[in-house]
């Protein structure tokens, strides 16, 4: 799947509680079940809302999600400002990822594991560029994701 903001999907807040995520999700997918619903994408709809509510019903998942939550979208040009909270002075790295990792990003998320093997979540469809904020050690830390060149 797409990197979707799965909290706006289900139409509730970042803070949400289970109990609210669990009765947005029941309340969608009674409204986009294939069963229910006759429009061709009902289908597609259905299966992102159940990806969504997996995700953040899961407490491990909903934290490993947080962490690369507030990436830019692929949609924004370059040229674009940087965000007040990526102007501050945070420890910045990159991460360079083979050809079999971008190839596998591209489908979905891609997990790795830093010198001490605390996880790097990457959402999947994260591109060239694109910086993702995440926490380590309490303090923000700004990757840069680079992809390999295509020959």
């Amino acid at each position: 799947m797409d990197a979707i903001d799965h909290y706006a999907l289900l139409g509730i807040r970042s803070d949400a509680s289970a109990r609210e995520i669990r009765r947005a999700y029941r309340r969608l997918a009674r409204l986009h079940h294939p069963d229910v619903n006759p429009r061709p994408d009902g289908h597609r709809r259905f299966a992102e809302l159940a990806h969504a509510y997996a995700i953040l019903n899961d407490p491990t998942e909903r934290a490993r999600y947080d962490q690369t939550l507030h990436r830019p979208t692929p949609a924004s040009p370059p040229t674009m400002p940087r965000s007040p909270v990526l102007q501050r002075n945070f420890r910045r790295g990159i991460i360079e990822l083979s050809p079999s990792e971008a190839w596998h990003l591209a489908h979905c998320p891609l997990t790795l594991r830093d010198s001490r093997g605390s996880p790097i979540v990457l959402p999947a469809g994260t591109g060239h560029g694109e910086e993702i904020i995440l926490h380590y050690n309490g303090q923000p830390v700004v990757l840069t994701v680079q992809l390999p060149r295509k020959t």
